[in-house]
């Protein structure tokens, strides 16, 4: 694979990050994977995905125990997949909340806003990720669905590739 190749990839996953935004945030709660629904906020010159979160869901106990953790990316119209792994951290950092604050993230915490004492940052640092580009339309997957059955061939549903991000 050439570095050209490779650079692309990384820039597609990057894309994909930015074009979707709501991802499941997969930690360890002991030996059992526990999943939740974020919004990303992207900071590819930075090398990471910030997360702004709510310390009273437990997120932060399980992170600090072990780092290790994934993000779930998925695009039911364009029927894209994303998967990234890496670690994550909570970074206390009320600046960096300043940074990070939206409207969408005032409806989270309405009463005292981003002052709340129960919001913190999470950072996210990706290693790898897997990517799966499918077909956007439905007909078109069921007649390579239909084509391959009658060829006696996988079909072929679009991209997947695996991508070094550290």
């Amino acid at each position: 694979m050439d570095t050209m190749s490779t650079e692309k990839a990384v820039d597609h996953v990057w894309d994909m990050m930015d074009d979707i935004r709501t991802c499941m945030l997969v930690s360890k709660q002991g030996l059992t994977l526990r999943a939740r629904p974020m919004h990303a906020i992207n900071a590819r010159e930075e090398g990471c995905v910030w997360f702004l979160s709510d310390r009273r869901g437990h997120k932060d106990e399980e992170l600090q125990r072990d780092p290790q953790s994934a993000l779930v990316f998925v695009d039911k119209s364009g029927r894209d997949f994303l998967s990234v792994t890496g670690e994550t951290e909570v970074v206390q950092d009320r600046r960096k909340i300043d940074d990070l604050w939206s409207e969408g993230a005032a409806a989270y915490w309405p009463e005292q806003g981003k002052n709340d004492p129960n919001i913190e940052v999470l950072r996210f640092v990706p290693e790898n990720a897997e990517y799966w580009d499918g077909p956007a339309n439905g007909a078109l997957v069921a007649l390579k669905l239909v084509s391959a059955r009658m060829a006696g061939r996988k079909p072929d549903l679009g991209e997947n590739r695996k991508v070094p991000l550290d």
